[in-house]
Order: structure tokens, then sequence, then C-alpha cells
């Protein structure tokens, strides 16, 4: 388990003092081209993180500094956090939260062309262990890209799903399969994966 350096600690607190004097510029502009980049820079210098901005609730948004789905660095990105300021409209989080989405986004292929990704038609068969974690069997639609894009539309897709925290701690192993007549009968449509899991959790529980 990783911990953050006293440098680390100065370039943390160096990062929020920034963030809360354009917290109220982002706030009316999330997207803001130039506040973005910004962000890209102060992270980068942090380490080799992700970071997201999302609505939270109808009056105040989310900011994750992520891991990149490294449960390494997932430690790091819980110590950077817990020096955030409190900043009015503002929720900080250690991961990427589960999103209210549909499973559709644009990404770039390994060639850098983008692509549309439509996970409605995805499938899955969960196989669950005495631990309370997964391996996973999933059935996806054709994309535009090699097995590197593959895999990262299908990091989003979870992620997306049901949190990042949830997929690095309960999801192992995960196995592409073919279009299958058999398998599509068996399995469950993706967008019901975390109700699903929860379902499991709960019965283990109890």
């Amino acid at each position: 388990m990783f911990n953050l350096t006293k440098t680390d600690i100065k370039k943390v607190v160096k990062f929020w003092d920034w963030f809360k004097s354009v917290s109220n510029d982002l706030i009316l502009n999330p997207t803001r081209n130039d506040l973005t980049i910004q962000i890209d820079n102060h992270i980068s210098q942090l380490g080799h993180f992700d970071w997201e901005i999302g609505p939270w609730d109808e009056n105040s948004f989310y900011f994750a500094i992520s891991p990149n789905l490294d449960p390494n660095k997932l430690n790091l990105t819980h110590q950077i956090i817990e020096h955030a300021p409190k900043c009015k409209g503002w929720h900080f989080l250690a991961s990427k939260p589960p999103k209210e989405w549909q499973g559709i986004w644009k990404m770039k292929n390994e060639k850098g062309t983008e692509i549309w990704i439509n996970s409605n038609n995805w499938k899955y068969i969960l196989y669950a262990f005495e631990d309370k974690t997964f391996d996973m069997d999933i059935m996806i639609d054709d994309i535009n890209g090699n097995d590197d894009t593959i895999n990262m539309a299908i990091d989003i897709a979870l992620t997306g799903f049901i949190g990042e925290e949830k997929f690095m701690n309960l999801i192992k192993n995960i196995s592409i399969i073919s279009c299958d007549e058999e398998f599509s009968e068996k399995a469950t449509s993706i967008k019901y994966i975390a109700k699903h899991i929860e379902s499991i959790l709960i019965n283990t529980i109890s």
C-alpha cells in the first residue's frame, strides 16, 4: 500500500488551494476548456491519475480523482481526497462513481478515430466466489478497434454501471464471449449489473 510523501502532500495542498480558487467558475461551466487544461496539468503533477467531473444532484457536482483502475493507487486517491477543502456545490470522490446513464458514449480507438459505443445489447454472466468477488463472461457488440480499445470500452462501461471502486474490488477476471445463442439466453443485460451484484452480496451476507 502506497502513502503520500511530504512532498506529495505539499503538491496536493497546492492543487486543492487552486481548485478552491476556481470552484465557483467550474460550477458555472464544468467543461470550460482553460480550466480543464489546468486540472490536467495539476493532476499530472500528483501522479498517474485520471479525473472526472459530473453532476451529483440538481444543485451540485462531483469531482473525482481516479486511480485509473489500479488498486495499488486507490489508497493514494483516498489520501488526496482527505485533503480536499469544503467547497460549496462540490463533492469530492476518490474514484469514479456509477452514472445515471444509458451506456452510450463516444471515445477514440487506438488509431485516434472517434467511435460511438452502445452497450445496450451487451450481456454478461457472473461467477461468484466465497470471497465475494466475481469472474465475468461478457458478450458485446462489434467495436471498431483492437483488443486495447475493446478492453477500454468494457472498462468504461463497467465503471459507469457499478463505479470504479466496486469494479476494482469485485470483478477479477473478464472473458469476452463470441455471439452465442445459448449464452445469450442465460445471460443478463449489462444495465442490470449493479442491482444484480448488490442482490448477490446481500444474499451472501444473509
